[in-house]
């Protein structure tokens, strides 16, 4: 399991295959949905079980088990049973960062099209059976590197959810995406091995957070491990003591998508970390603000906010009717504005004025501000 940043930078060959298998995909994008994947419909059927659609209105649950370690209690450990809406879970794909989004030059269409990958890999990775997701029997016919970068974004995309979820830290993005603080490069991720790949932020506490991310096809204690002694390499960010500093493995149980959550003990001995606010939100927004300037999005300007429309298509072809979808992201003016403006300053005060916006009828907004319907 637990295939991290650096497993897949060793088999960058593959990455660089899937990247240019998005560019493919954005050329045109109801190619894929005419693919043929092997599964056995009736068989599916028969099991109770259907390809996961996530523009269906549905609560999801799955078994989430959470360690904690310190020094006066030890081990604690705890399962729960975590509800979240499909409404969540797109919007952890949305505002979730692709690292690999280097490798490709920038074009007006590009975040358009990563999102439609994203969305892609889940909703071909998974099948829903009642309210559980389970592993899609179709990635059985990808080689190792193939499930290795699924496996990747899928523990990237529940960490997410997971670190609002129990933590409230709505923001959360990859570290190697920040610039530092003299502008002249972003903070290298590859320094160090052992840094762990994303940093989270609670505005209302002023807290920040780390996260290791991992994702598998099943449970590796040697993962966990690895991803609890990279949390060590970060004593500080910004002066404060990450809380918490956690973590977090999704993997299949007799093929149900489940997890676990470790925090082992803090550490201060590690890397003094430091960015400014204004630079992690810059990190974090930029991928969505791409959205906007992006023709093909769909661009509507209401009263108080602002959305794109993007066409999905259904990535399997048992669906007929309709042909397509539509997914619609957004957010206040006020905060697009800042954003085209590179105001990052006005978007951290804005940030602390979230009781101020509204969404339409239906949508489900995230405290970071922006809203999927």
């Amino acid at each position: 399991m637990a295939a991290d940043i650096h497993e897949i930078i060793r088999v960058h060959q593959g990455l660089i295959s899937h990247e240019r298998s998005v560019l493919s995909f954005c050329e045109n994008p109801l190619r894929m949905a005419s693919v043929k994947c092997y599964n056995d419909v009736e068989f599916l059927q028969n099991a109770g079980r259907k390809e996961m659609i996530l523009t269906e209105d549905k609560i999801y649950t799955m078994s989430l088990e959470t360690e904690s370690v310190n020094r006066d209690s030890g081990l604690t450990n705890n399962t729960i049973e975590l509800e979240f809406t499909n409404k969540e879970l797109l919007h952890a794909i949305v505002t979730c960062g692709m690292p690999i989004q280097r490798l490709t030059a920038a074009f007006p269409e590009k975040k358009r099209f990563e999102f439609l990958y994203k969305l892609f890999l889940v909703e071909t990775a998974l099948d829903a059976e009642g309210d559980r997701l389970k592993k899609s029997k179709k990635i059985a016919y990808l080689d190792s590197s193939e499930k290795s970068v699924i496996s990747y974004y899928m523990g990237m995309f529940f960490t997410k959810m997971i670190s609002r979820r129990l933590y409230g830290s709505e923001y959360l993005t990859n570290l190697n995406l920040i610039e530092t603080p003299d502008h002249k490069e972003f903070i290298d991720f590859f320094a160090s091995e052992w840094r762990p790949e994303m940093i989270g932020y609670r505005p209302d506490a002023d807290a920040w957070n780390v996260w290791e991310a991992k994702g598998g096809s099943n449970y590796r204690e040697q993962a966990l491990k690895k991803g609890a002694d990279q949390l060590k390499a970060i004593g500080t960010v910004n002066g404060v003591r990450p809380d918490p500093a956690a973590v977090c493995m999704t993997y299949y149980d007799h093929g149900y998508l489940c997890g676990i959550l470790r925090e082992p003990e803090g550490n201060t001995e590690g890397e003094q970390l430091k960015f400014t606010e204004e630079d992690f939100y810059k990190a974090y927004y930029e991928p969505i603000c791409e959205l906007f300037l992006d023709k093909g999005s769909n661009l509507r300007l209401h009263d108080l906010y602002a959305e794109v429309s993007l066409e999905v298509p259904y990535f399997t072809e048992n669906y007929r009717e309709p042909d397509e979808r539509k997914i619609c992201i957004g957010i206040s003016r006020k905060l697009l504005n800042c954003l085209m403006e590179e105001d990052y300053s006005a978007v951290a005060e804005i940030r602390k004025n979230v009781q101020e916006e509204i969404c339409p009828d239906g949508a489900y907004m995230g405290a970071d501000g922006i809203f999927i319907r």
